[in-house]
């Protein structure tokens, strides 16, 4: 017997973007094809208007009278570093008030440590690591997979996560869960075959490429079709690292090119894997390529896997400025090692290269993630008054001197702020 599922999406909101959450738009898509009745209940943690309690009422009330009709309830909850307090309530409200299974996925889950899970998330019955969409369809039908990276409460904790490319799901967008507004995010592939010690997004470099062969182009270019005849303003490519297969992204680029898509393209890239074709086919479109430095400090660099060939980096800029392709670059402060002298160096450097917008933001320890297990080597302290901590001293820097370099950062982000009033929420989004 199917269940009825109802989805929570308490997502970090972007300006430009909205508070739509594609990675839930993606699973309530899997849903759909598969006939399972859900309903998806969304909000922006971040939000001015955001309150818990109204929230937790509606989840309440949904499930309430769903049980009520005689259905028997999945909930799904997508935990992130921002809405994790907002999760332990609305678990424990869940578990005391409804009959309801929970069920856990996202980021906190996906790279929470083996045998850990219970006992930091005490009120959810399942946990989902990896992506979501077949494991929220085999739950419904009961019909569990091992590739799902299902973990049922109370059982030996393996630590399976799910892998599913694009390919193999329904578009949230071809299948009407999501409608192109004037700006949107998009994801062309999944992965990353980089292992940045502060980024989530990590993949082996043999899997990426299985999976970019296996990349159903079809499902993009119809998905591009329908972006150009909504009239969508602005597309936030969410790819880490859009342009690392030039054939592929050649491709791609011709197919938007193709079908009259004027949609700005803000696409995320490494200076390392940019190719004069790659630059080519960028002509006639409307983008900013997303540079995401961290550090231009070689030292600082190598502790965070991140090492960047600025001789490499500074001949692309010197293209990007003669073909008028608009850029920025994103940097780091508070990074292992660093000093207010240092991170003046990495501003100084973009400087010394005209970079037209530079980005700087505070170091966030990921879950999960290298530096996760390196807080103690490199003395790693996090605030403790935000929704999402950052690193505000170290072995290199004290309190005082993280308030210096956020100064700096400040000083260089104030375009941003002039033009995007919350731009600082992009703090969450680290360039690949």
């Amino acid at each position: 017997m199917k269940k009825h599922i109802v989805l929570v999406s308490l997502d970090w909101e972007r300006p430009q973007d909205g508070r739509s959450s594609l990675g839930i738009a993606s699973i309530a898509a899997s849903l759909k094809a598969a006939e399972i009745p859900y309903q998806v209940i969304e909000d922006a943690v971040n939000s001015p208007d955001f309150d818990y309690l109204s929230l937790e009422r509606r989840v309440l009330e949904t499930i309430n009278e769903l049980e009520s009709l005689g259905h028997e309830c999945l909930v799904g909850i997508g935990a992130f570093i921002w809405n994790e307090q907002q999760t332990q309530q609305l678990t424990k409200s869940v578990r005391t008030v409804t009959n309801a299974t929970q069920v856990l996925g996202g980021p906190q889950i996906s790279y929470m440590e083996v045998g850990q899970l219970e006992l930091n998330y005490p009120y959810a019955d399942i946990f989902v690591r990896g992506h979501g969409e077949k494991a929220m369809v085999s739950l419904a039908t009961e019909s569990i997979h091992s590739s799902a990276g299902i973990h049922f409460s109370g059982t030996k904790d393996l630590g399976e996560k799910a892998e599913h490319s694009l390919n193999d799901l329904p578009s949230p967008w071809l299948t009407g869960i999501l409608i192109p507004g004037k700006s949107i995010r998009w994801e062309t592939m999944r992965g990353c075959p980089f292992r940045c010690s502060f980024c989530q997004h990590r993949e082996s470099g043999s899997r990426f490429k299985t999976k970019e062969q296996q990349l159903d182009i079809i499902r993009i270019q119809n998905e591009v079709n329908l972006f150009a005849k909504s009239g969508v303003k602005r597309i936030s490519i969410l790819d880490p690292i859009f342009h690392l297969d030039t054939p592929r992204t050649v491709e791609l680029l011709n197919q938007f090119r193709d079908v009259g898509l004027t949609a700005q393209l803000a696409l995320q890239c490494r200076f390392e894997s940019v190719k004069d074709e790659f630059l080519d086919a960028l002509e006639g479109l409307e983008v900013v390529l997303e540079f995401g430095l961290q550090t231009a400090i070689q030292e600082e660099g190598k502790l965070i896997g991140r090492p960047n060939r600025l001789d490499i980096a500074e001949k692309v800029i010197h293209k990007l400025k003669a073909r008028n392709i608009p850029f920025e670059i994103s940097l780091i402060y508070g990074l292992p090692e660093q000093t207010v002298e240092s991170f003046g160096r990495s501003l100084a450097w973009c400087r010394s290269q005209g970079v037209p917008e530079i980005r700087a933001w505070p170091l966030m320890i990921l879950r999960g993630t290298e530096l996760d297990k390196q807080r103690e080597c490199f003395g790693l302290v996090e605030s403790t008054d935000e929704t999402i901590p950052h690193v505000i001293a170290s072995n290199s820097f004290n309190h005082a001197e993280y308030l210096q370099m956020k100064a700096l950062a400040d000083a260089s982000n104030i375009r941003c702020i002039i033009d995007e009033p919350e731009g600082s929420n992009y703090g969450i989004f680290y360039r690949a």
